[in-house]
């Protein structure tokens, strides 16, 4: 059988680089295409270091949101051949269908345009929207938020819209990114920093960014790792444990590192609006995302629930049709279904093998699950069985109706959960919540401050700051009056 074959490229600082004869890696993709890249080297590597790390220090954030606001504008449009080559490969390369594809398409142009939404973001996390052009009062002191200089993004591979995110976050903080793609997703970068050279080949934001590849153990990736102020670390626990051995000490390490989701449910209250939810949130990313929903505790009426969780399964198989299934990943759908149904557990599903649910006990189900739209139901008497499943593993918790948080966020939080909303949406960040318990913006700049001089009374004061006067005069102890 004959192997068909791909060429992709590296962005770097403006140029695309295409691999030289003898100098390039092949990557396998999910739908079993060879991928064949530029090998990372030391040339590479050393460009990149020596780059000047403050390139965007002095270019207003408002210059950076309008650029970034022109590539998404593009990206709204269909014909733009950026856009339409992505879509195409998403399906080609990673087995996405064409609504699924272009969804993705358009979530990165509703983030490259959201100007205003970045402005928000940078006041919540960091304090003031001014804060990363100039110095901004807080309190007693003058603060000003600098970028930290080079960041190191390693990208996830299973949700596209992460990869897009985190460049962003690294662009609006002013740093000089290189994108290091997962070999599960080796488009996102490449597109985005293709489309800022449509746009102009010199821009600051264009020569900033950096999309490329290297294998694990690639000496010259190791001595860029290194060698990054900062580094935002995607994936499974061995890609964190790997980026924070080799992160240079002094370097703002954030790991967004591998979680699950799940939702709680009273069935007795709307559940239709219940299902069409839930429905939602286990086919988006077909459960590959931290923030999916993979299993669902449930008090209430089950039978008519699962009926009406049915035909949503079918409606939204419609709506997001699934990534195209290899043999192996048929084969491990078919095994679970076979392995439930063997421990004596409900199992309901499409022919096609779309989508699966599995009805049993709540301590019984799946260690490691999966995927591919599987949803674990578990029947209880009170929604409070589901603490025990609760630690620091888990992203999201999602209910219907949404007043059941309130009542529970405080016993879920305490074994580890980070995150909660409204079922059916699991995949929208709102502005001022936090990412796997932290602000992220915050590990890519660095928090500088003037302090105000001794003339300036300080709150609860009614003298100047004179230590050196007040140990002469024996009245330190009146220092704060």
């Amino acid at each position: 059988m004959t192997v068909r074959k791909k060429r992709l490229p590296f962005v770097v600082s403006g140029r695309r680089l295409d691999g030289k004869p003898g100098r390039t890696v092949t990557v396998s993709s999910p739908t079993g295409l060879e991928l064949e890249m530029p090998r990372f080297d030391a040339e590479l590597a050393s460009e990149m270091i020596e780059a000047n790390r403050q390139s965007l220090a002095d270019l207003p954030l408002q210059e950076i949101l309008s650029f970034l606001n022109r590539a998404g504008k593009n990206w709204k449009s269909e014909e733009y051949v950026r856009r339409r080559f992505y879509v195409r490969q998403l399906q080609d390369i990673l087995g996405y269908s064409d609504p699924a594809a272009n969804a993705e398409a358009d979530r990165i142009a509703i983030l490259l345009t959201s100007h205003a939404r970045m402005y928000d973001m940078i006041a919540a996390e960091l304090g003031s929207r001014y804060i990363v052009d100039d110095w901004t009062a807080r309190e007693e002191c003058w603060v000003r938020a600098l970028p930290r200089g080079l960041v190191l993004h390693i990208l996830p591979s299973n949700v596209p819209l992460s990869c897009a995110i985190s460049i962003v976050r690294g662009i609006i903080t002013k740093n000089v990114s290189v994108a290091k793609m997962g070999a599960g997703d080796l488009l996102t970068a490449v597109a985005l920093a293709l489309t800022f050279t449509d746009l102009s080949t010199t821009h600051p934001v264009t020569r900033s960014m950096n999309a490329v590849y290297w294998e694990h153990d690639n000496p010259e990736g190791l001595r860029l790792l290194g060698a990054a102020d900062a580094v935002c670390a995607w994936g499974a626990e061995e890609a964190i444990a790997h980026a924070q051995r080799h992160a240079r000490i002094d370097a703002a390490v954030t790991s967004f590192g591998p979680k699950e989701s799940f939702a709680i449910i009273d069935a007795s209250m709307d559940p239709a609006a219940a299902a069409k939810g839930l429905a939602h949130d286990v086919a988006i990313y077909d459960q590959r995302a931290c923030f999916s929903i993979r299993r669902v505790y449930l008090t209430g009426p089950a039978e008519p629930f699962l009926e009406l969780l049915r035909k949503e399964m079918d409606r939204h198989e419609e709506l997001l049709p699934p990534s195209a299934l290899t043999d192996d990943k048929s084969a491990s759908i078919q095994i679970a279904r076979r392995e439930e149904l063997f421990f004596g557990a409900g199992v309901h599903g499409s022919d096609a093998l779309a989508w699966t649910i599995v009805v049993c006990p709540a301590n019984e189900g799946y260690t490691d699950h999966p995927l591919s739209r599987i949803l674990y139901v578990y029947p209880v008497e009170s929604l409070s069985e589901a603490y025990q499943y609760a630690h620091p593993g888990v992203q999201t918790v999602a209910a219907h109706p949404w007043h059941l948080l309130p009542e529970h966020r405080d016993e879920f939080a305490k074994r580890g959960v980070s995150r909660f909303v409204e079922l059916g949406l699991v995949h929208l960040f709102r502005i001022g919540g936090t990412h796997d318990s932290i602000n992220p913006l915050q590990g890519l700049v660095r928090l500088v401050s003037t302090e105000a001089p001794g003339s300036v009374h300080g709150k609860g004061m009614v003298v100047n700051l004179d230590e050196t006067a007040m140990l002469q005069a024996g009245t330190l102890k009146d220092l704060v009056l």
